[in-house]
């Protein structure tokens, strides 16, 4: 609740009003008649004069304080009540990154993501960077899958902005993170879960990068032929399971029972602080290999984990024994099963020969996550004009001294007559 002035320069003149018409009323007393009590006490006679004490006319006092009230209502107070019950809108987290498209360091591809907004009406996205500014009109459906909006011309910022009916829901500032490099992830059939959120967590990985060089392949397909992919160098091939690769041909599943432990073959840079000790494995595939292939991870005397260098491509060839799944193994939930993959790309980046770079675009002193709810609708303001009131009462108190005044003005003639 609060007291606001439409116009609080009038506030002087109360104060004024109040000061003067004070000097005033004490000025201004009852008329005292001069008289003497001689004639009905004449005992009293030494003790009284025979004048009364004077005190301020209660008419002049409501003239006064109608005059006040009067220059308070010039002002025009007004009581604003703030309701105290809200209804904030649903939280919305809005994901925002972004990729400098290749050729033009100044163009980005941004893609835009607000997974939780609801119902089916219409949002306004709001892209704004020093050259230029970009709005468009969203469905719900659109911003819960995720749209791209490129190319965004940009140096080293971009405001992000989630709208609804005026409203600013979130909010988000991108900021050019460079010399990435990045690696490309690509499947070959269904993409297993494992690897989803693995290369979620690595931040140097982009899922099905436009990206030609530098490329992970995770291949889980039996029909897959592997002179498909002979052109992509500097690339590395996961095979998972039943997948053929050069030189490779699964023969059998078999499985487990008592399992023992797998155990590292080889140590090599993809080996590096990689210790499965304590995963589990309930199934695994045998296969025909050649001698280009070799163990780096065995499971009771069957590799579990091969692989194959191709120098003359650049190529790096993997097999696991398996799927990437609980019925399988519990690789993908053991740290060593990150560890390797980590390595993987690492080398990745370390290949020789042209390096792809890709300016990253991530939230500015954020998480990659985005940005929450930020701004929740004002609550409801009810305002209540008093310089009405004001009047009406200091016109009620002039109105109850005049008629004051006029009654005392004809008692005053009627004892005259008498």
């Amino acid at each position: 609740m609060n007291l606001v002035f439409l116009h609080p320069d009038l506030l002087v003149l109360p104060p004024l009003v109040a000061v003067a018409g004070w000097f005033l009323l004490r000025n201004t007393r009852f008329a005292v008649y001069s008289f003497t009590i001689l004639d009905f006490w004449p005992a009293e006679t030494i003790n009284h004069t025979g004048r009364q004490k004077s005190k301020p006319d209660w008419p002049w006092v409501l003239i006064l304080l109608g005059a006040v009230l009067a220059t308070m209502a010039l002002s025009s107070p007004r009581l604003q009540i703030t309701g105290s019950k809200t209804t904030p809108p649903p939280e919305v987290a809005l994901q925002a990154a972004g990729r400098s498209l290749p050729g033009n360091s100044q163009a980005v591809d941004l893609f835009i993501r607000a997974p939780k907004v609801n119902g089916t009406t219409d949002y306004t996205v709001t892209v704004t960077t020093p050259r230029q500014k970009l709005q468009q009109n969203v469905s719900a459906n659109n911003l819960r899958s995720g749209m791209d909006i490129s190319p965004v011309m940009a140096a080293r910022r971009i405001n992000v902005t989630l709208q609804q009916a005026n409203r600013i829901l979130a909010r988000t500032v991108l900021q050019r993170l460079s010399g990435t490099k990045t690696i490309a992830a690509h499947f070959i059939g269904d993409p297993p879960s494992a690897f989803l959120r693995l290369f979620a967590a690595l931040p140097d990985v982009t899922l099905h990068g436009k990206l030609p060089d530098r490329a992970i392949w995770i291949i889980h397909q039996p029909q897959f032929n592997p002179t498909s992919v002979h052109g992509f160098s500097n690339s590395t091939f996961v095979l998972l399971g039943d997948t053929p690769g050069p030189g490779l041909l699964p023969t059998a599943e078999r499985a487990v029972t008592n399992p023992p432990s797998l155990s590292v073959v080889s140590h090599n840079s993809l080996m590096r602080a990689v210790h499965p000790k304590g995963v589990i494995v309930r199934k695994i595939m045998t296969a025909q290999r050649n001698s280009h292939w070799h163990t780096l991870i065995e499971f009771n005397g069957h590799a579990w984990l091969a692989e194959r260098n191709d120098p003359a491509t650049g190529q790096t060839w993997l097999w696991l024994a398996g799927q990437t799944n609980s019925t399988w193994t519990t690789w993908p939930d053991h740290a060593s099963f990150v560890i390797f993959f980590a390595n993987v790309i690492a080398n990745l980046q370390k290949l020789p020969g042209p390096a792809t770079q890709s300016d990253s675009w991530l939230p500015s002193a954020l998480h990659a996550s985005g940005t929450k709810h930020l701004l929740k609708p004002p609550a409801k303001t009810r305002s209540i004009n008093l310089n009405i009131g004001l009047a009406l009462l200091a016109c009620a108190l002039l109105i109850t001294a005049a008629c004051a005044l006029a009654w005392r003005a004809r008692t005053i003639r009627i004892n005259a007559g008498i």
